[in-house]
């Protein structure tokens, strides 16, 4: 039970309210969300509100509007009267409302001091304040754990209230428009407005109580205003409230990295968990190319001896024996080279994104980081035409990725322009969360273009291994020609990559096409399971209305094509119309297939 005093009169000459003060819980305790126009509060808001209210200075905030449902309005209002007077016996419509003697008269309208009681959270509802209250709902809300907030002190805090009467009938749109007009009616404040009262005024001593990136925000404001990033659009001071921008913008900064900062220590750590097991077989693979590469050497050197002897006779049996063991640990010594070279790659790719993780992570809380980021970002600004700068989404993702990593920021900034991002430059100081959903955005399409080539191809066969090989090597040769745009792809084959028995070939094989961002499959062996592979692959692009991205290679005197058929009887007519790339030797195939991965990449 709860009750609420103050006094009850008529406002806009037909509301009747009762206003007044009561403690924050009592307020909670006897009113609910009307889920028709209310959402929901979010965690991170409540545990704002919370925090502000243990900690905050110049602690206030408007009156907490809650609406009492009338069954018989109509009485109720017309028993008031065109004199504006609530009176005692008015109180008889509305269950638990006491009108008492005193009046407190002003140009007509006599207010009564009066009194509300009700003791379940069914009776009253919230229009507006909700967001104030929900913290209060539950003290076992996880938000107490989280502040370390003493929910018993804050939830005797006396608050503002307003109790507006309506009819029962048309309550919930009544509530409504009563709810959008304080919400949406008022102008909104700027950002700017408020950090220049913030910044220049220095109002708030515990600058961490506005929240955690006020501290880095109003140090990099402070250099933003000497003017020395004026070349940066949006962080150009015109000594204009209406014009100036820069106060926002740094702000908006800081949120963004802030929000990745988790993200990036959950990424940091699970390169931390996967290093050592990278780097275990690495050496592992290591140290059995030594061992395969001396037995290979020693069995070349007894071949070579054997030749000597016998004086170069190869009809000798004993000669083919030894030749052919060689061919045999050749075939073994190269396919261990190429499983040795990916594993060191892979642990290249894995330091390499430790280094970038704990880089950022180092310098997330430097203000004097985030103006060299700026210095950065400033040079990009010097390559985009007249008034093609983007907005401040735009350039807060530009820092982030200048912070994470220069060459990324490239590669978001390249995107950005082939896509007119940059185009779009209206002020968007109201928006919080558009340069966290460009830096997603960019995220999903940048890790679905760098990520993994799926190699189809004939397990086992010479041609087939060589020709594997040639594809590493181009795949090598464009990571190292494209080095600052960092899309490192890397071809996968699925009989390197099988981890579990418990997961079929074909299962992996399915799955491995799905992901990939790029097929190349090669038709020299004639191979079925890779017609199989190519099918599924432009099955799979065809349900999401796309042209498959998919390489074919032939080579066009492979020794599986012994009938000599012409080339298209030989790879099946119906994959006519799809990219190929037909070699004579091998020098095409790397030259070729890097300028077709240049071509795909978009570089």
């Amino acid at each position: 039970m709860a009750k609420l005093e103050g006094i009850i009169y008529k406002t806009f000459n037909h509301y009747v309210v009762l206003r007044g003060f009561a403690p924050i819980k009592d307020l909670a305790a006897i009113s609910h969300k009307p889920d028709s126009y209310q959402r929901n509060a979010l965690d991170n808001h409540k545990k704002e509100i919370v925090e502000f209210l243990a900690n905050g200075e110049y602690k206030y905030f408007p009156e907490i509007t809650l609406a009492c449902r009338v069954h018989d309005y109509e009485n109720f209002a017309r028993n008031i009267g065109i004199d504006n007077a609530v009176d005692r016996d008015d109180a008889q419509f509305v269950p638990g409302l006491k009108v008492l003697s005193e009046r407190l008269p002003y140009e007509g309208y006599r207010a009564r001091h009066a009194y509300l009681i009700k003791r379940t959270n069914t009776e009253l509802v919230r229009v507006d304040g909700n967001h104030r209250l929900e913290p209060f709902d539950s003290p076992a809300d996880s938000v107490w754990t989280e502040t370390n907030a003493d929910i018993n002190e804050l939830k005797k805090l006396i608050v503002p209230f307003t109790v507006i009467f309506s009819a029962e009938e048309q309550a919930d749109k009544f509530e409504a428009g009563i709810f959008h007009n304080i919400n949406f009616k008022q102008e909104p404040l700027r950002q700017e407005a408020s950090l220049k009262i913030i910044h220049d005024l220095n109002v708030f001593d515990d600058k961490e109580n506005l929240g955690k990136e006020y501290p880095i925000a109003l140090r990099l404001i402070e250099q933003v205003k000497s003017g020395r990033y004026n070349a940066i659009p949006w962080l150009r001071v015109n000594d204009s409230i209406d014009q100036d921008y820069y106060r926002t913008a740094c702000l908006r900064i800081v949120q963004l990295i802030n929000k990745f900062i988790p993200e990036i220590k959950e990424a940091y750590e699970e390169e931390q968990k996967r290093l050592p097991g990278t780097q275990a077989k690495y050496e592992e693979l290591d140290s059995q190319l030594v061992k395969l590469q001396t037995l290979h050497d020693q069995l070349v050197e007894k071949l070579d001896d054997f030749k000597f002897r016998s004086n170069y006779d190869v009809t000798l049996p004993e000669y083919r024996t030894l030749e052919k063991d060689v061919y045999g640990y050749s075939l073994q010594v190269r396919d261990l080279q190429n499983q040795y070279n990916g594993a060191k790659y892979s642990l290249e790719v894995r330091k390499s994104q430790l280094k970038t993780y704990q880089s950022f992570l180092d310098k997330v809380q430097d203000a004097n980081a985030i103006e060299q980021a700026l210095n950065i970002v400033g040079r990009e600004y010097e390559q985009f035409e007249g008034n093609e700068y983007g907005n401040i989404a735009f350039l807060c993702a530009m820092v982030f990725y200048a912070l994470l990593d220069k060459n990324r920021l490239k590669s978001f900034v390249y995107w950005a322009k082939q896509n007119g991002i940059n185009k779009i430059v209206d002020a968007d100081d109201l928006s919080n969360d558009g340069s966290e959903n460009l830096v997603n955005m960019f995220e999903r399409i940048h890790q679905t273009k760098r990520n993994e080539i799926f190699i189809s191809m004939q397990f086992g066969d010479s041609q087939s291994e060589l020709i594997y090989e040639k594809i590493v090597r181009a795949v090598e040769t464009f990571n190292a020609k494209h080095r600052n745009i960092t899309l490192n792809p890397r071809p996968i084959r699925i009989d390197r990559t099988i981890e579990s028995s418990t997961f079929s070939i074909q299962d992996k094989i399915l799955e491995a096409i799905q992901s990939c961002s790029l097929i190349i499959a090669d038709l020299s062996s004639a191979n079925i399971n890779v017609y199989h592979e190519i099918g599924y692959a432009m099955g799979v692009a065809q349900s999401h209305n796309m042209i498959p991205n998919m390489i074919l290679l032939y080579k066009e005197d492979t020794d599986h094509n012994k009938e000599r058929k012409d080339v298209d009887k030989f790879i099946g007519f119906n994959l006519r119309n799809l990219s190929q790339l037909r070699f004579k030797d091998y020098s095409q195939l790397v030259d070729g297939l890097v300028e077709r991965l240049e071509k795909h990449y978009g570089v």
